[in-house]
């Protein structure tokens, strides 16, 4: 790999230069990674071939593959080296660095998202609530050049949307400046991911074992153990119930209730113990879950217009940040119509075995639920949408529709699928239910 030799022996160069200031080294390393271009001159394939051929590596910086599958370092200088992560079904959290760089996408694209955190409380040096803001969404394709900043200013995320991906990274080691090295859980939770108490790990495998074990005292003894948990490790306990308790059946697949109640009981012990602040952690579960049926439904589509679609869905909130990465991949095509083409399809997709649902999530959407998907995406009230469909439909169709359009308008609204697109969505408050109670979303 000289190619990689001469890239790291020309970013030592400069950096020793720069008296290796940290804050020159993201700027050195991103323009030495566009002059070197080695997404045009080296495939992913061949770095993985080269890896199988060598005798003896250059001393590698993550051995049993934390980051990456797998990450491969190719070159070490005193102060940074040069990695290239493969990922395969992977993708990233929202997530912060304790080093400073640069990364390069070798192969594949990908959503890239960045975020801001406002702390509105610290829990205690590992774990802080607050809110998690996206300030900038972009597609990143081959050659792609980006940034890495230390800390607090460059809090991002990655989804590959390619099956395989890969990532050229220039980085430091580690700087004790910028630990803990948080990760975020939307909407509200800043955590550490590698922060381990082994007595709380232990007794995380031994809930584990348990429920796997169906043990009959087992929610007597979670409860038991909540009831005196400090506030990081009852998310730690709930966030492995959460995933222990998700339903993998593939009739539920696309109707996920994961036993609401028996999890619901568990937040409420928590809830008693720390108070309103623990309100949280039912809203960052819901998001999980969200997040959950959407990859779900993704895993079952293969054309990659749809599966682009779903990852957009998965990774952002609001027409106003999805609809312009339709744009970036699709110049030719106004993004709302893209959208509903892309609906239209997914309900057309019946999925074997998930209740003779749709793509969607849903048994039945039909002309007049796209139509009215339609005028929801272009912001109409409902009394727009109404006035519409009065010229819209003719006399036989048009009393069944006015008839049907709230429960049609609230089936869209509630719907997973649908609920980044609407996100923000401002309903007129005069949209109300069969019973005339006013809902606002």
């Amino acid at each position: 790999m000289q190619l990689f030799n001469e890239l790291g022996d020309e970013i030592e160069t400069l950096w020793r230069d720069a008296n290796y200031n940290e804050e020159l080294f993201p700027a050195i390393a991103a323009d030495a990674l566009k002059r070197a271009r080695l997404s045009e001159k080296v495939s992913a394939w061949e770095v993985l071939e080269w890896t199988l051929r060598q005798d003896e590596l250059p001393r590698q910086k993550d051995v049993s593959g934390r980051f990456g599958d797998p990450p491969v370092t190719l070159f070490t200088a005193p102060r940074f080296y040069i990695d290239v992560y493969f990922w395969i079904d992977g993708t990233t959290s929202i997530h912060q660095h304790s080093f400073c760089g640069a990364f390069q996408v070798l192969l594949g694209s990908s959503i890239h998202s960045w975020y801001e955190f406002e702390r509105s409380e610290s829990i205690n040096f590992f774990t802080e609530i607050g809110e998690i803001k996206l300030k900038l969404c972009s597609l990143l394709e081959m050659g792609d050049v980006q940034e890495i900043r230390a800390g607090r200013q460059y809090i991002h995320s990655l989804f590959h949307l390619d099956r395989p991906s890969a990532t050229i990274v220039v980085r430091t080691g580690e700087s004790p400046l910028f630990l803990p090295q948080f990760s975020y859980h939307k909407p509200y939770l800043a955590l550490d991911p590698f922060f381990e108490h082994a007595t709380t790990t232990k007794k995380l495998h031994a809930i584990s074992a348990l429920l796997r074990l169906q043990h009959p005292d087992i929610d007597r003894l979670i409860t038991e153990l909540l009831e005196k948990s400090d506030f990081q490790t009852a998310f730690s306990i709930l966030t492995a119930l959460h995933g222990r308790m998700q339903s993998n059946n593939l009739e539920q697949l696309f109707n996920v209730t994961a036993a609401p109640g028996r999890f619901e009981r568990f937040l409420e012990t928590v809830r008693r113990r720390h108070g309103e602040k623990a309100g949280i952690f039912a809203e960052v579960f819901a998001h999980k879950e969200m997040e959950n049926d959407i990859v779900r439904k993704r895993n079952f589509i293969t054309d990659p217009e749809h599966r682009f679609f779903f990852a957009l869905l998965l990774n952002l909130e609001g027409k106003e940040h999805i609809f312009p990465l339709i744009k970036q991949r699709f110049p030719e095509c106004d993004p709302l119509e893209k959208v509903l083409d892309w609906t239209f399809d997914l309900a057309q997709t019946r999925i074997a075995g998930a209740r003779k649902q749709n793509a969607l999530g849903f048994e039945t959407f039909d002309d007049v639920d796209l139509s009215l998907l339609e005028k929801l995406l272009r912001d109409k009230t409902v009394e727009e949408i109404r006035s519409d469909v009065r010229e819209e439909y003719k006399a036989e169709k048009l009393e069944k529709v006015l008839r049907e359009i709230d429960a049609r308008i609230a089936k869209i609204d509630e719907a997973v699928i649908f609920r980044p697109l609407l996100a923000g969505r401002r309903l007129s408050l005069s949209l109300s239910i069969a019973d005339g109670d006013v809902r606002v979303p």
